[in-house]
């Protein structure tokens, strides 16, 4: 995007680039958070900590089954109340199916990110800059303009210069190894145990 000559020598429209700079822009923030994610659960469950040692907020996680059964049962809901509350009272190994993402569906913005620092109970803030905030949103919407069709990549990226595009790069860039630091802090500190 940067070699405007080479652009134009190729006979390639930069508005194109620019606006599909926000697709994989976004894939790359969405693959950083479901990778550490699904490491940090790996991890836990190799640990075999009892679900006492652990901050309450991950039985979210623990009982997600139990949790969906709840909602689904019916006339069976005090059974299976019954059931997950059962299992608070003796030993019981945390085993969380790595699969899990705890955020509602949706694309990655401050709110999702939320959910999931709420959910692991990760105390550092889930953005140290707030311009951040703005950052998400706008790159989870072009996305989705573009690759929904609502929007065309070049109408998009039209919108922005190149050095606008730098910036919005290195913010996301320095976001995700914040995220990567974030959770690699959560683990080598143990900050999922109670007490911590």
């Amino acid at each position: 995007i940067k070699n405007e000559d080479l652009m134009r020598s190729l006979n390639l429209d930069s508005k194109v680039h620019k606006g599909a700079f926000f697709v994989l822009l976004y894939g790359a923030l969405e693959y950083t958070i479901t990778a550490v994610v699904q490491r940090c659960i790996s991890i836990l469950n190799k640990r075999q900590y009892d679900i006492h040692a652990l901050k309450p907020t991950l039985y979210s996680l623990i009982f997600h089954k139990e949790c969906n059964a709840i909602m689904d049962a019916r006339d069976k809901k005090w059974t299976k109340r019954y059931e997950l509350f059962s299992q608070l009272g003796g030993t019981k190994i945390a085993n969380i199916e790595d699969c899990l993402f705890p955020t509602s569906i949706g694309n990655i913005k401050y709110s999702q990110l939320e959910s999931i620092w709420n959910t692991f109970g990760i105390t550092h803030d889930v953005v140290t800059d707030v311009k951040i905030k703005g950052r998400l949103a706008a790159l989870a919407d072009n996305r989705n303009a573009i690759a929904h069709g609502r929007e065309l990549a070049s109408v998009i990226g039209g919108r922005y210069t190149i050095s606008e595009i730098e910036c919005i790069y290195n913010d996301i860039n320095t976001y995700c190894s914040y995220i990567i630091t974030v959770f690699e802090d959560y683990i080598t500190n143990e900050m999922y145990l109670i007490g911590h």
